[in-house]
């Protein structure tokens, strides 16, 4: 009798270890994992750092360009200077460092909708309205993006949103009754759902301010075709093609009437949007692609160039 109960207790004094090293294993395991998590979150976070200095060096890199510019040839910008110019990948420790300038100048301003009194003005919004047949769109969305600015609570036309709107769809957020500040926020107007947006997104900005001008030096072709519903979008890109082969640019706005196929543009359409165009550019966008470790970061930060200084007016770490 006393033989069976020692063995009993024997089994489980082996039961007790083995549930004992079986409870360390797991404690041991457990304790290599969270190490393992921790160093990887600590790598990732090194990397994030790291992948932000390095944008930030490339956004003073695109500065110190826009500077020198400005303080050089700062009276017409194209896009055959320094700036206008990809930055080549850098090699920096396992990876690179490239990016791009964009000119928010060369795009149309839908701040340029209405002027400081909040009054529409009146040529910017029939440039915009050709701007959108010309991409597919109907011309009176116009209207819905006015009434998303301005602060009254009275609708621009047929197409045109107040609040009574938007009160009906479904966690929509009320108009801004504000200028744009960001070009994301025409999404959430009427009529520019993803699909539609995607349609008119290459060819506009949301400016700071109002009083801006379209930079004919870099605006696409199809911008500068909807100036006109006669011009021909391969007939205005031809052009541009001919003049970055033999490194010309327009000095002035008179000078894009003397080109074929503007020189055919109806007088009165040329006198509507002379003060809309220009040749000189302020506003840009840094476009920041960083590869560390096999692993693509991207980053965008929006410059503005002010009386020969240069400033950063927003960041983004989404990608582009």
């Amino acid at each position: 009798m006393a033989l069976g109960v020692g063995r009993q207790q024997k089994g489980i004094a082996l039961l007790t270890i083995l549930m004992m090293v079986a409870l360390a294993t797991i404690l041991v395991a457990s304790i290599a994992k969270h190490q393992a998590n921790t160093a990887e979150s600590t790598a990732y976070l090194m990397r994030q750092n790291q992948s932000l200095l390095y944008a930030k060096s490339a956004e003073t890199f695109f500065s110190a360009l826009l500077k020198d510019d400005a303080e050089n040839a700062g009276a017409v910008d194209h896009l055959q200077e320094n700036w206008a110019k990809p930055m080549p990948a850098f090699p920096v420790d396992d990876g690179y460092v490239s990016g791009v300038l964009q000119d928010e100048s060369g795009k149309f301003n839908l701040n340029s909708l209405l002027d400081a009194d909040g009054n529409v003005n009146e040529n910017a919004k029939k440039w915009f309205e050709k701007l959108l047949v010309r991409a597919g769109l109907p011309a009176q969305l116009s209207e819905a993006v006015i009434d998303w600015q301005d602060e009254n609570d009275e609708v621009a036309g047929s197409m045109g949103a107040e609040a009574s709107y938007y009160r009906g769809l479904q966690n929509s957020p009320m108009p801004a009754n504000a200028k744009f500040h960001n070009i994301n926020e025409l999404k959430l107007v009427r009529g520019f759902e993803e699909e539609k947006y995607q349609l008119i997104l290459p060819y506009i900005s949301a400016l700071p301010s109002h009083e801006t001008t379209v930079n004919i030096n870099t605006a696409p072709a199809f911008l500068l075709a909807s100036l006109d519903e006669k011009l021909d979008v391969h007939a205005v890109q031809q052009l541009q093609e001919q003049q970055q082969a033999s490194l010309e640019h327009f000095k002035n706005v008179s000078e894009l009437w003397e080109k074929e196929p503007f020189s055919s543009v109806a007088t009165d359409t040329k006198n509507a949007v002379n003060n809309l165009l220009g040749v000189q550019s302020n506003y840009f966008k840094a476009q920041i692609e960083i590869e560390l470790n096999g692993r693509k970061r991207q980053f965008s930060s929006e410059l503005v160039r002010k009386d020969q200084a240069i400033y950063v007016a927003y960041r983004s770490m989404a990608p582009f």
